[in-house]
Protein backbone atom coordinates (compact mmCIF):
# COMPACT_ATOMS: atom_id res chain seq x y z
CA UNK A 1 0.00 0.00 0.00
CA UNK A 2 1.29 3.22 -0.51
CA UNK A 3 2.35 5.77 1.85
CA UNK A 4 0.57 8.43 0.35
CA UNK A 5 -2.58 6.65 0.99
CA UNK A 6 -1.98 5.82 4.31
CA UNK A 7 -1.00 10.00 5.15
CA UNK A 8 -4.43 10.87 3.25
CA UNK A 9 -6.02 8.99 5.54
CA UNK A 10 -4.58 10.30 9.07
CA UNK A 11 -5.24 13.73 7.89
CA UNK A 12 -9.05 13.13 7.11
CA UNK A 13 -9.36 11.46 10.27
CA UNK A 14 -7.82 14.12 12.03
CA UNK A 15 -10.15 16.65 9.68
CA UNK A 16 -13.20 14.27 10.86
CA UNK A 17 -12.57 14.58 14.73
CA UNK A 18 -12.47 18.43 14.45
CA UNK A 19 -15.75 18.46 12.17
CA UNK A 20 -17.87 15.65 13.27
CA UNK A 21 -21.10 17.15 11.29
CA UNK A 22 -19.19 16.51 7.39
CA UNK A 23 -18.20 13.05 8.73
CA UNK A 24 -21.84 11.79 9.18
CA UNK A 25 -22.01 11.43 5.17
CA UNK A 26 -18.09 11.04 4.10
CA UNK A 27 -15.79 7.85 4.27
CA UNK A 28 -12.41 7.08 3.06
CA UNK A 29 -10.36 4.35 3.12
CA UNK A 30 -8.63 1.31 0.74
CA UNK A 31 -10.83 -0.78 -1.36
CA UNK A 32 -8.90 -4.14 -2.42
CA UNK A 33 -10.11 -5.59 -5.68
CA UNK A 34 -6.97 -7.01 -8.14
CA UNK A 35 -4.91 -3.89 -6.49
CA UNK A 36 -4.86 -1.74 -3.32
CA UNK A 37 -6.91 1.73 -4.48
CA UNK A 38 -7.73 4.73 -2.58
CA UNK A 39 -11.78 4.88 -2.21
CA UNK A 40 -13.84 8.04 -1.16
CA UNK A 41 -17.89 8.11 -0.56
CA UNK A 42 -20.09 10.62 0.53
CA UNK A 43 -23.40 9.86 0.80
CA UNK A 44 -26.21 11.82 2.24
CA UNK A 45 -29.06 8.96 4.17
CA UNK A 46 -32.76 10.28 3.26
CA UNK A 47 -34.19 9.08 6.04
CA UNK A 48 -32.12 8.69 8.96
CA UNK A 49 -34.73 7.81 11.48
CA UNK A 50 -33.53 5.07 14.30
CA UNK A 51 -37.46 3.80 14.20
CA UNK A 52 -36.79 2.76 10.67
CA UNK A 53 -35.25 -0.69 9.46
CA UNK A 54 -34.21 0.88 5.96
CA UNK A 55 -33.22 3.88 4.28
CA UNK A 56 -32.10 5.36 0.77
CA UNK A 57 -28.69 7.52 0.46
CA UNK A 58 -27.84 9.39 -2.31
CA UNK A 59 -24.32 10.29 -3.10
CA UNK A 60 -20.88 9.24 -4.98
CA UNK A 61 -17.86 6.93 -4.73
CA UNK A 62 -14.36 7.35 -5.87
CA UNK A 63 -11.78 4.89 -6.44
CA UNK A 64 -8.46 5.47 -7.67
CA UNK A 65 -7.05 4.82 -11.24
CA UNK A 66 -6.53 1.50 -11.36
CA UNK A 67 -5.41 -0.20 -14.83
CA UNK A 68 -5.95 -3.56 -13.56
CA UNK A 69 -10.31 -2.87 -12.59
CA UNK A 70 -12.57 -0.27 -13.47
CA UNK A 71 -12.61 2.57 -11.50
CA UNK A 72 -13.34 6.46 -11.12
CA UNK A 73 -16.50 8.40 -10.08
CA UNK A 74 -19.66 7.04 -9.80
CA UNK A 75 -22.86 8.98 -8.99
CA UNK A 76 -24.81 6.51 -6.92
CA UNK A 77 -28.11 5.35 -4.97
CA UNK A 78 -28.38 2.70 -2.54
CA UNK A 79 -30.76 0.76 -0.04
CA UNK A 80 -30.10 0.06 3.27
CA UNK A 81 -31.42 -2.31 4.85
CA UNK A 82 -30.22 -2.66 8.30
CA UNK A 83 -29.89 -6.40 9.92
CA UNK A 84 -28.13 -5.46 13.01
CA UNK A 85 -28.86 -1.86 14.31
CA UNK A 86 -29.43 -1.39 18.17
CA UNK A 87 -28.79 2.12 19.91
CA UNK A 88 -27.27 -0.29 22.59
CA UNK A 89 -24.58 -2.11 20.70
CA UNK A 90 -21.23 -0.55 19.40
CA UNK A 91 -21.32 -1.93 15.55
CA UNK A 92 -24.47 -2.35 12.98
CA UNK A 93 -24.49 -4.36 10.02
CA UNK A 94 -26.60 -3.98 6.70
CA UNK A 95 -26.82 -5.18 3.32
CA UNK A 96 -26.89 -2.96 0.84
CA UNK A 97 -27.61 -2.25 -2.94
CA UNK A 98 -25.53 0.19 -4.66
CA UNK A 99 -26.33 1.14 -7.92
CA UNK A 100 -24.20 4.41 -10.66
CA UNK A 101 -23.03 5.38 -13.23
CA UNK A 102 -19.34 4.77 -13.20
CA UNK A 103 -17.29 7.39 -14.77
CA UNK A 104 -14.00 5.12 -15.66
CA UNK A 105 -10.61 6.88 -15.19
CA UNK A 106 -8.82 4.16 -17.38
CA UNK A 107 -8.97 5.20 -21.38
CA UNK A 108 -9.24 1.47 -22.52
CA UNK A 109 -12.79 0.99 -20.67
CA UNK A 110 -16.05 3.22 -21.54
CA UNK A 111 -18.09 4.63 -18.76
CA UNK A 112 -20.90 1.95 -17.52
CA UNK A 113 -23.82 1.78 -15.03
CA UNK A 114 -22.63 -0.68 -12.22
CA UNK A 115 -24.42 -2.91 -9.64
CA UNK A 116 -22.95 -3.79 -6.22
CA UNK A 117 -24.76 -5.78 -3.53
CA UNK A 118 -22.42 -5.61 -0.45
CA UNK A 119 -22.13 -6.27 2.77
CA UNK A 120 -21.91 -2.94 5.34
CA UNK A 121 -20.04 -3.25 8.98
CA UNK A 122 -19.54 -0.05 11.00
CA UNK A 123 -18.14 -0.60 14.42
CA UNK A 124 -18.05 2.56 16.98
CA UNK A 125 -19.59 4.74 14.59
CA UNK A 126 -16.29 5.68 12.65
CA UNK A 127 -14.88 2.75 11.41
CA UNK A 128 -16.43 0.54 8.61
CA UNK A 129 -16.25 -2.33 6.05
CA UNK A 130 -17.32 -3.22 3.42
CA UNK A 131 -17.70 -7.12 1.15
CA UNK A 132 -19.60 -7.32 -1.75
CA UNK A 133 -19.31 -7.68 -5.41
CA UNK A 134 -19.20 -4.77 -8.25
CA UNK A 135 -21.04 -5.66 -11.49
CA UNK A 136 -20.71 -3.84 -14.36
CA UNK A 137 -24.02 -3.81 -16.98
CA UNK A 138 -22.51 -3.49 -20.45
CA UNK A 139 -19.24 -5.37 -20.18
CA UNK A 140 -21.43 -7.84 -18.14
CA UNK A 141 -18.50 -9.09 -15.91
CA UNK A 142 -18.00 -8.09 -12.18
CA UNK A 143 -15.60 -8.67 -9.60
CA UNK A 144 -15.65 -9.06 -5.83
CA UNK A 145 -14.50 -6.64 -3.78
CA UNK A 146 -13.64 -5.76 -0.31
CA UNK A 147 -13.54 -1.97 1.59
CA UNK A 148 -12.33 -0.53 5.06
CA UNK A 149 -12.16 2.65 5.98
CA UNK A 150 -12.70 5.96 8.59
CA UNK A 151 -15.88 7.63 8.39
CA UNK A 152 -19.33 5.99 8.05
CA UNK A 153 -21.58 7.28 10.76
CA UNK A 154 -25.05 5.58 10.30
CA UNK A 155 -24.88 4.31 13.49
CA UNK A 156 -25.55 8.19 14.56
CA UNK A 157 -29.56 7.66 13.77
CA UNK A 158 -29.76 6.83 17.26
CA UNK A 159 -28.12 9.80 18.25
CA UNK A 160 -30.59 12.05 20.21
CA UNK A 161 -30.21 15.68 20.84
CA UNK A 162 -31.31 17.23 24.11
Amino acid sequence: MNIRYIRLLLMVAGIMVWFPAFSQVLSLGIKQDKRTMFQAGVNIPVIFKSDKKYDFTIGADYTSKNPLQPSGLSPQITFVQFISDNKHKNFLISANMQAGYLFDFNKDRGNQFRISPCVYVEYLSFLNGKIGYNYLMSSQKGYPFVSIGLGGFLMLHHLKSM
